[in-house]
């Protein structure tokens, strides 16, 4: 693929054919459909268990404890984690090419997906759970390592005048690695969210 080079009268090449530098920038519906599905995931499952540990939905139990909300929840997690994270991935890393501005809110969104997927599968306590949690976190490493090779690959092809531009992708992975590594520790050793909503529950 070639790289947009933007000339005169705000014309880009784009595959070889000539296009508007706007519509090369338009976001696509599979990218809106990315972020809204995660925004939406993310607030569902929040509010599912809030609400359940609050004792207005699903009295007598609290996530953790089998139940339909604990279901719904830990499938919130699975979505998060096995698709929309991958999504997030292959979707920024396209826009970032495209020079679409959209990149930086799917790789901002990805962090809270992982958290908030993460908790949701190993704090329903559900069959496998930690399995399936397991598999859940080698595939993200996974497409994550490969992400940073694709961007680093990128970037060695790019010209000098536009090589601070397009390491900024490389850059958020780079980052992205180390808040990886912080939130992992933060739910393995102390885990803050059960303890929150556990709080909530005796509490309520």
């Amino acid at each position: 693929m070639i790289t947009p080079n933007f000339r005169g009268e705000k014309v880009g090449i784009f595959n070889e054919k000539e296009i508007p530098s706007y519509e090369a920038r338009k976001v696509d519906s599979l990218t809106l459909l990315g972020l809204r599905s995660s925004e939406a995931l993310l607030f569902l499952g929040f509010v599912l268990v809030v609400l359940n540990n609050l004792g207005y939905i699903a009295p007598g139990t609290y996530f953790g404890v089998f139940s339909w909300v604990t279901v719904t929840v830990f499938l919130i997690g699975l979505l998060l984690n096995f698709i929309i994270i991958p999504h997030l991935y292959f979707s920024s890393f396209k826009n970032f090419k495209k020079e679409n501005s959209c990149w930086d809110k799917e790789t901002f969104l990805i962090l809270p997906s992982f958290f908030f997927g993460t908790f949701f599968l190993y704090g329903s306590q559900l069959y496998w759970s930690w399995f399936i949690l397991a598999a859940s976190i080698i595939l993200i490493a996974v497409i994550h390592y490969k992400f940073l090779r694709l961007s680093w690959d990128f970037l060695l092809k790019s010209s000098n005048e536009a090589f601070l531009m397009q390491q900024e992708y490389f850059v958020s992975l780079k980052y992205l690695t180390a808040y990886y590594l912080v939130l992992l520790l933060l739910l393995v050793l102390f885990n803050p969210l059960q303890t929150a909503f556990l709080w909530v529950h005796l509490h309520a």
